[in-house]
């Protein structure tokens, strides 16, 4: 075989391999996002849990508030410490979808960095170069 051909055999050969390299990271990183997806999920079946409390102390406290006992303040306190307890989930909750990072962001970054070594510049270099 002519070398040409070999040269081109191997580069496409090479190329084959690097992308299914990339897809199985994209995999990994993928079910990873699951994961995440999963946990966000638990967190707010939580926060939805422990509002449904609150509400339903609230609703009690307002039955109670009318009766002459001892009984509102009790419930006034379960009422206040469901919804500080949903409200500590709610935060949480919102701090980890703010603070995920994008889909793929990985895959896309080691991507990137192939596509600069296939073209021969060093990293960062690309960008800069794009701009000028």
């Amino acid at each position: 075989m002519s070398p040409p051909l070999d040269a081109l055999r191997r580069l496409s050969t090479s190329s084959l391999n690097l992308l299914l390299t990339r897809a199985q990271f994209a995999s990994v990183e993928l079910a990873q996002s699951r994961a995440q997806l999963m946990r966000w999920l638990v967190l707010a079946l939580m926060v939805a849990v422990v509002a449904l409390l609150a509400m339903m102390s609230v609703s009690a406290l307002l039955v109670i508030l009318f009766w002459d006992s001892a009984g509102p303040l009790t419930l006034a306190a379960l009422a206040f410490a469901y919804a500080a307890a949903g409200f500590i989930v709610w935060r949480r909750l919102q701090r980890e979808l703010h603070e995920a990072p994008p889909l793929l962001s990985e895959t896309l970054g080691e991507l990137a960095q192939d596509r600069d070594a296939f073209l021969g510049r060093a990293a960062g270099e690309g960008s800069s170069a794009s701009k000028s």
